[in-house]
């Protein structure tokens, strides 16, 4: 559980408190079922140790001076707060921010005394869990959302504690809480990178439609780019940060996805599908698309599906 002390450290402004907070929700799990479901195939890739709601958490402070043994998930839904992470400059957390803080590392954090903050938050675990951080888009531990998406975050935080704290501990309602948690995880590793800004994501979704009407054509870089009204090397870095992949690379998968889906619903044969995505020469498209796909489209026809 989280609660704070009392004691004032040296140079610190904040009152800390000691008891709980109205409203709150607070679920922290046994020792010995955390232990259960580390060990277990379906759970010990990622699951939640402890999981709460504080609302208007007047003079919350927490430090941990040897950090915590699992990530700290925070998201600021209202008010003003917090964090500092070692020796890090003290950084402040606001409405619609999401905090990450890393296993092990030193950290303290607290709500603003004037304008305290109001957070769900969850501390979780596991084999993958630093796979799925390294995917979010964090810059100096945080990261911001709309409203819309904080709505739902808040839709998967809840049947989380919910599930957790009024179902028991079952392994079916664990794992179900669980896959909750990767949904929210995996929804803010789509969240725009540092550094990027609105207009660089709507340019490359604008880039993406294009590429979308024109499968059946050759695009060039420089056709790309000119489309986006930026130099080749500024939309290949623009591109790259937002999607993870070069615009030529993105535009070769977006042909093969489509030649898939040619292959499942259609009798066309590949050399058909690859003059459709503009592929001349059906060679060519065969090893590009057993390069994508990892198998030739002939064996992805045969392959059961469905």
């Amino acid at each position: 559980m989280i609660r704070a002390s009392g004691r004032k450290s040296k140079g610190d402004a904040e009152v800390r408190k000691r008891e709980g907070f109205d409203s709150e929700k607070i679920l922290v799990l046994p020792e010995s079922r955390i232990r259960e479901l580390s060990s277990h195939p379906l759970l010990r890739p990622l699951f939640a140790t402890d999981i709460g709601y504080f609302p208007h958490a007047k003079y919350h402070y927490r430090e941990r001076p040897d950090g915590c043994d699992a990530y700290i998930l925070m998201l600021c839904v209202g008010g003003a707060g917090w964090i500092q992470v070692g020796e890090e400059k003290r950084k402040e957390v606001g409405k619609y921010d999401v905090v990450v803080l890393p296993p092990g590392a030193k950290h303290r954090y607290g709500a603003s005394e004037d304008n305290p903050w109001s957070i769900y938050w969850v501390h979780f675990r596991g084999e993958s869990a630093r796979d799925f951080v390294d995917l979010l888009p964090l810059e100096s531990h945080t990261l911001q959302v709309s409203g819309r998406d904080a709505v739902r975050l808040i839709e998967w935080f809840q049947p989380c504690y919910e599930l957790l704290s009024r179902q028991g501990y079952s392994l079916a309602h664990c794992l179900f809480a669980n896959q909750q948690l990767q949904q929210l995880l995996s929804f803010l590793a789509m969240q725009r990178t540092p550094g990027g800004d609105d207009s660089s994501k709507e340019t490359v979704e604008r880039s993406i439609q294009y590429m979308m009407l024109h499968l059946g054509s050759n695009l060039s870089l420089r056709q790309l780019s000119e489309q986006a009204n930026l130099s080749r090397s500024h939309y290949s870095a623009v591109f790259k940060r937002v999607t993870g992949a070069s615009p030529l690379h993105y535009f070769t998968r977006l042909k093969m996805q489509q030649a898939c889906t040619y292959l499942d619903l259609s009798a066309w044969s590949a050399k058909e599908i690859g003059a459709k995505l503009g592929y001349g020469d059906s060679l060519y498209f065969s090893r590009v698309f057993r390069k994508e796909i990892g198998m030739s489209p002939t064996e992805y026809r045969r392959k059961m599906k469905g």
